[in-house]
């Protein structure tokens, strides 16, 4: 997913080094072995003074450099010109070295080198206090790994060889085969087995990009912790939050606050507090005020919900999704809402449950649960189940044509009702128009109310008006001129008008 355990060795990229530290022991008495040319005592300054291919042991370790001053009392030795120590497997080169036995503090500079089998640290100079444990270089530094592309580089670098922890500063950059991290500072801690970043962090494996202010990752279980506007890509998805938690071993992904998600494959954006991927089942669950935005060729579908849950259909590769409570939509065809619903991708399918509500241009639709039927990514047809309703609102809210039935099949077109087919107990209440011709000025009069009732009705329509009404069997009716009806004549059974309740545009769905 994103980090391999061999992709972390770099926590062993400086542990070759850690043993320098075993400079300086309680063997403090220096050990003259053959090549020096000259050799010279003063006993006044307590000095011995070295020249020429020396070579010593001090301290279990052995050296070769130019020249030597030996300070025995002062426990002192400064070595200059080609400066060669060597530690067990450990081999150091530099320009000069200086040991302060009693201060327990050691210096080396120019073209600074040290290596074991696999490693090698080049710097100009490093300095070691043996009393607290820490090595320090300050002027840039490389460690890398010999036959490899793993190094890291660094302005400043901080070892304790004794806790085996380090500490990079300024300018940090990890390189491997396959991974590249830049950061301001990189720690690892070798008891917890944790690599800490600080300050902008830029992570590159392979395809994918991780971007973090502060974070950390577990070298051994593979469990990383980004935070401060986290980034995590890929190419099939890319993923923004406050915080990210991952955890390779089980392939998870967690995200929290200001959750942005873009999942390319499934055309799906998501907003959220909360989102929690799991990549081996290629599921998705988000909560805590969810915005998901549906990408279609023709119109984007704006869904917004309490909680989401976006799960593949495990023959198809398709995605289907379920909302749940508060949901609202927003589409430039129709707005609605319900308490939960569910969209098959394969079947262009989205049901709408417990008593949902949606609103397309003056019209408002209603039962006790509906089906939005999509078609080239537009909405095709909507069935209406159960205590089936289409209100119209006329003339700013003074009338409203009105149909109910046992089911309804709304028919859209260009994202326009056209027409509805109801099914079982059918009712029509509309408002026809009639037109008036006064001079050059032409009035369009309700005339009066219309009222049918049958077992089903087709009811044709333009603009929330109806241009006609088909049915197979001899509807009942009556006509109220518009000067004789009664309140109760003018509304279906539970009239119900919901303006308050129609989403204006996405921006307000989570409001």
């Amino acid at each position: 997913m994103i980090f391999e355990k061999q992709n972390l060795c770099y926590a062993l990229l400086v542990s070759a080094f850690f043993l320098s530290h075993q400079l300086m022991t309680q063997e403090d008495v220096l050990k003259l072995l053959p090549g020096s040319k000259k050799a010279n005592y003063y006993e006044e300054n307590d000095l011995l003074k070295l020249e020429g291919d020396v070579n010593f042991e001090y301290q279990q370790n052995t050296m070769f450099c130019d020249s030597a001053y030996y300070f025995e009392n002062k426990q002192l030795i400064r070595a200059y010109g080609n400066v060669h120590i060597i530690k067990e497997q450990i081999n150091i080169f530099c320009d000069s070295a200086f040991f302060d036995g009693k201060a327990n503090k050691s210096k080396l500079w120019g073209r600074v080198k040290m290596r074991d089998g696999d490693y090698k640290l080049t710097t100009d100079s490093i300095e070691y206090d043996s009393s607290s444990g820490r090595a320090t270089y300050k002027n840039y530094g490389v460690i890398q790994k010999s036959n490899s592309k793993e190094r890291i580089t660094s302005k400043t670098g901080y070892f304790y060889p004794d806790t085996k922890n380090y500490h990079f500063q300024d300018s940090v950059k990890y390189t491997n085969e396959s991974l590249t991290m830049t950061t301001d500072t990189l720690k690892f801690d070798y008891i917890a087995q944790k690599s800490y970043f600080f300050g902008k962090t830029q992570i590159k494996k392979d395809s994918i990009d991780i971007f973090s202010s502060y974070g950390w990752f577990h070298t051994k279980s593979n469990i990383g912790y980004l935070h401060g506007d986290a980034m995590f890509k890929d190419p099939e998805k890319i993923l923004y939050a406050d915080t990210i938690f991952y955890n390779d071993s089980i392939q998870k992904i967690e995200a929290k606050k200001n959750v942005h998600f873009t999942e390319e494959k499934n055309n799906m954006r998501i907003q959220s507090n909360y989102l929690l991927k799991d990549e081996s089942k290629d599921e998705t669950f988000v909560s805590d005020c969810v915005l998901a935005e549906l990408i279609q060729e023709g119109d984007t579908i704006y869904i917004h919900s309490d909680t989401l849950r976006v799960v593949p259909d495990t023959s198809t590769g398709k995605k289907k999704m379920f909302a749940y409570h508060g949901v609202l939509i927003f589409n430039t065809q129709i707005q609605a809402s319900c308490d939960s619903l569910s969209f098959i991708e394969l079947a262009d399918l989205m049901t709408l449950y417990h008593s949902p509500i949606i609103w397309s241009e003056n019209a408002e639709l209603k039962g006790d649960s509906m089906q939005i039927h999509l078609k080239d990514s537009l909405i095709d047809h909507i069935d209406i189940f159960d205590n089936s309703s289409v209100l119209m609102e006329l003339d700013s809210g003074t009338f409203y044509n009105q149909i109910s039935g046992q089911d309804i099949i709304a028919l859209m077109k260009k994202g326009k009702l056209v027409q509805t087919d109801v099914i079982g107990s059918a009712t029509s209440i509309y408002y026809p128009e009639d037109e008036e011709q006064s001079d050059s000025i032409l009035t369009i009069k309700r005339m009066g109310l219309n009222k049918l009732e049958a077992s089903t009705l087709t009811v044709h329509l333009d603009s929330g008006e109806v241009t006609g009404i088909t049915y197979r069997k001899q509807p009942s009716g009556i006509f109220y001129p518009i000067d004789q009806i009664n309140e109760k004549n003018k509304w279906i059974k539970n009239f119900r008008w919901n303006p308050m309740l129609r989403p204006k545009d996405f921006s307000s769905l989570d409001n």
